[in-house]
């Protein structure tokens, strides 16, 4: 399990200084002519939190990152979360809630963006100051594999405990027909027992269509 202090400094903003003096402007042109570097695109943009250049949002980590230019040679590097939280019954039931994550998971998740935050502050260090940078190039996920992270156990006991309220559903990210179950019981009652047959037999599958399988 992360440590609390690891998850409160993992989205910091990061700095670095640069041995000349730029603008917002000069930062745009130089990363942009490297722009496959990055996973997500980016321009710039004003307002509250200042001139800035403003990636677009990373969908599985729902981070947006901020890079300014402080007193001409220093850069700022900075996390902007922005979840969407759903919540039916009192109960989160988002992508990044506990029953769709894990415990573990939403515990790690403040790592990961502060992983993605390091991988996008050290491409525009590189840029700004000459160096070579690959290209991003997309990881094979669970998706690609064909494989799902979801537990099959899990998916069981929600199905069988949960399931009038669409607890199986929310799990594996189908959200859609969760909330179908949690306002019709399951579909009365007949959703329930066709989805714990197929959980059972091994045809239960996840919001992308990966089987959810015994181990």
């Amino acid at each position: 399990m992360v440590d609390i202090k690891s998850m409160a400094a993992a989205t910091a903003p990061r700095e670095f200084e640069l041995s000349y003096t730029t603008t917002i402007e000069d930062v745009y042109e130089k990363l942009s002519t490297h722009a496959s570097a990055f996973k997500m695109p980016f321009k710039i943009k004003g307002g509250i939190p200042g001139k800035r250049i403003s990636f677009e949002k990373e969908p599985n980590l729902d981070v947006t990152v901020w890079v300014f230019v402080k007193d001409g040679n220093k850069i700022k590097v900075m996390a902007n979360i922005q979840e969407n939280t759903t919540t039916v019954n009192g109960m989160r039931v988002d992508k990044n809630s506990v029953i769709q994550k894990g415990v573990s998971g939403v515990a790690n998740l403040p790592i990961q963006r502060g992983e993605y935050l390091d991988e996008v502050t050290e491409n525009v260090k590189k840029i700004l100051n000459g160096e070579q940078v690959e290209d991003y190039v997309a990881p094979v996920g669970v998706n690609g594999s064909g494989q799902t992270e979801k537990d099959w156990l899990v998916a069981l006991l929600l199905c069988l405990f949960l399931g009038g309220v669409g607890g199986h559903r929310f799990y594996v990210g189908k959200v859609g027909s969760g909330i179908l179950y949690l306002f019709t019981a399951g579909v009365f009652g007949i959703g329930v027992l066709v989805d714990l047959i197929k959980i059972i037999t091994g045809k239960f599958t996840d919001k992308d269509g990966n089987p959810i399988q015994k181990k």
